[in-house]
């Protein structure tokens, strides 16, 4: 299975482009992403993995043989300096970027909750959480308040500063065993539930991504990765006239939607955080029919 984490900013920008020549109205969300993705990887080689060193080959394939995601309970060694350094470079990245990026993003590094000697315990206490999870912990400890900035920023920003420390130890994992055996519908590595998926272009197999640490692993095509339904009668895709590649798979027993990209019908590969973005108009398509997402990711919108 070929991987392609971390993504050149040449491929980037090749796809953006193809996507604003149908939809230019995209442009302004376009380029935010990009002033985020290359702080991102710009942090990668900043990075030491920490969770591949802590376990070895056996034991990481025996947390995917029980369905346990590794961070259920290892956890990445996190640098409060870099983590700062990465957020606030986000946040300029965000304001030069957006025009409508509120003032008081760019104070967002200098919280409490990153201070010295409470940063290790604010990671403790948000390490499993989902976006709807950290937003309600956000709002409970008056961190928005104190920002002056709402919780969906606040999350999006840390989500966005913790995916470079994320990525790298997925990459680690990933070098030392592959996801073959993994069989969830939420990430081996964070646990974070899958929102899109390809159908690959050499074979057909439906891959999941992890939209915070970037894993990737195979799916059956022929079940829910939400409920594990597997009734052919109740599991239907449907797509918008003129664009059969960009689909929504669901499942009639638990109503979850799956955004999937069928690289064998466009003929070629895709970026799936690319995707995520341009395929907005899916999610409002899905919801509207009923269906619902089976966990908001941290992405622009």
């Amino acid at each position: 299975m070929e991987y392609y984490f971390p993504p050149s900013m040449d491929r980037v920008e090749k796809e953006i482009e193809s996507h604003l020549k149908k939809k230019a109205e995209l442009a302004q969300i376009f380029e935010v992403y990009k002033s985020i993705l290359k702080v991102q990887l710009s942090c990668l080689d900043k990075i030491k993995a920490s969770i591949n060193a802590a376990l070895s080959e056996e034991e990481i394939k025996d947390y995917f043989r029980k369905g346990k995601y590794l961070f259920s309970d290892q956890k990445p060694t996190i640098e409060r300096a870099l983590f700062q350094e990465t957020l606030q470079s986000i946040c300029k990245a965000i304001s030069k970027s957006s025009p409508e990026a509120p003032e008081s993003l760019l104070k967002l590094s200098e919280a409490e909750e990153f201070e010295k000697d409470k940063f290790q315990g604010f990671l403790k206490d948000i390490a499993l959480f989902d976006k709807q999870e950290l937003e309600k912990y956000i709002e409970d400890n008056k961190m928005d308040k104190k920002a002056d900035l709402n919780s969906e920023i606040i999350s999006f920003v840390i989500f966005m500063s913790l995916d470079p420390f994320y990525s790298v130890n997925m990459k680690a994992v990933r070098e030392t065993v592959d996801f073959s055996i993994w069989r969830q519908g939420y990430c081996p590595i964070c646990g974070q539930t899958a929102v899109l998926a390809k159908h690959r272009n050499e074979d057909g197999a439906r891959v999941l991504e992890c939209w915070l640490c970037h894993a990737e692993w195979v799916y059956p095509r022929l079940e829910c990765p939400y409920c594990d339904n597997k009734d052919q009668k109740k599991l239907r895709f449907f797509y918008v006239p003129g664009d059969k590649a960009r689909q929504v798979h669901v499942c009639e027993v638990c109503k979850k939607y799956l955004k999937t990209i069928d690289t064998k019908v466009l003929e070629k590969d895709v970026l799936l955080g690319v995707e995520a973005i341009a395929t907005e108009y899916l999610d409002i398509l899905a919801e509207r029919e009923g269906y619902q997402s089976p966990g908001k990711p941290a992405i622009l919108n």
